[in-house]
């Protein structure tokens, strides 16, 4: 029997590169022929036969498996916006037939982050959903391949690749309108852990729009807990009558500091969150907010790879869902902590 270089019976990777196809399609022919172009099944059926190539159940069954399925990559998985992304996508694919394999980038960055890349794409992925709600992982798509299948949820754009744009700078400058519309002289923005924070832009913009000067924002960290200490020390100013968080978590930490320091929220100081968790509608007060749709942005992304990978399973030239680029705007939602209320029949919408 022929051997590769290591000594080793050949796999399905070397029966690939000598037919000079893809590890996918290899997994395709082995499951089912005719999803594969004739000349294609020719030139595997005469690498087969070159190297003898007798495939081992098991890992057969597991390059069937892993080829077959969708990979998900994200930085943080506990995050609320992932969670819900995540809700989407399992819920998109298992509609179609796909089973869905999360891979959990090293935040260090750098080669670390290298290895959780190459450790996915090692599996053979039928097609990547890279979340990039943290700007961590703009390093990552240089190293996945144009050919394959790949939709970026969030992040900077890429020009040559497919992506969902969920438009946080433009809810970010709507907040802060809204909120000096309240008759409020500015807006105290603290931000989420992020190199490039459109959230931040966006409320920056707003009040150099209206004229207004720009409190330092106040970084904190994903712990909420860590937004009590903030919140009780914006309390102790008595010119801080407006706060815009990152995200609710953050502003539930804030408000919970506030009221710490004897500051009542809406009556003293009005606050507002991003994302609409779902903790947010029950909050005392409820939370303002900006209603992000991330289970419909997980939903559409498998539309958009499936689109792609049936281009692959089908031989066909890339069409325009390689780089499609489609926006998902987000909602300002009105609730009591900013002294308004919201109806219940829009809350249900």
């Amino acid at each position: 029997m022929p051997r590769t270089k290591r000594g080793t019976a050949p796999s399905i990777r070397d029966v690939a590169a000598v037919a000079n196809v893809s590890v996918p399609t290899m997994s395709r022919y082995l499951k089912d022929p005719s999803r594969v172009s004739e000349k294609k099944r020719t030139a595997i059926a005469a690498a087969i036969e070159k190297l003898n190539y007798r495939p081992n159940p098991i890992a057969r069954a597991l390059a069937l498996d892993m080829s077959e399925s969708i990979a998900v990559m994200s930085a943080d998985t506990r995050l609320y916006g992932r969670t819900q992304t995540f809700y989407g996508i399992e819920r998109k694919a298992q509609e179609i037939g796909y089973p869905t394999t999360i891979y959990v980038l090293d935040s260090r960055g750098g080669d670390w982050m290298l290895g959780s890349v190459r450790s996915c794409l090692d599996r053979s992925p039928a097609g990547v959903i890279l979340i990039d709600y943290d700007r961590l992982t703009d390093s990552v798509v240089s190293h996945i391949p144009s050919t394959t299948p790949l939709v970026i949820i969030g992040g900077p754009r890429h020009e040559d690749r497919a992506q969902i744009h969920l438009c946080e700078y433009d809810s970010a400058y709507a907040m802060t309108k809204h909120l000096l519309a309240l008759g409020h002289a500015t807006v105290h923005y603290v931000a989420v852990p992020s190199d490039v924070d459109a959230r931040e832009d966006g409320w920056r913009m707003a009040l150099s729009d209206a004229h207004v000067p720009a409190p330092a924002p106040i970084a904190t960290t994903w712990d909420a807990e860590k937004a009590i200490a903030i919140g009780r020390q914006l309390g102790e100013d008595d010119s801080v009558t407006a706060i815009f968080a990152g995200n609710d978590e953050i502003a539930m930490g804030v408000m919970r500091g506030l009221a710490l320091a004897g500051k009542r929220v809406p009556d003293d100081v009005i606050v507002a969150g991003f994302d609409d968790h779902t903790l947010s509608r029950v909050w005392n007060p409820p939370l303002t907010t900006i209603r992000q749709h991330f289970d419909e942005a997980g939903e559409h992304a498998v539309t958009m790879l499936k689109q792609q990978i049936d281009d692959v399973v089908n031989n066909r030239p890339r069409g325009e869902a390689w780089t499609m680029f489609d926006k998902i705007t987000g909602e300002l939602v009105q609730r009591e902590s900013t002294g308004e209320r919201v109806s219940a029949a829009a809350e249900e919408r």
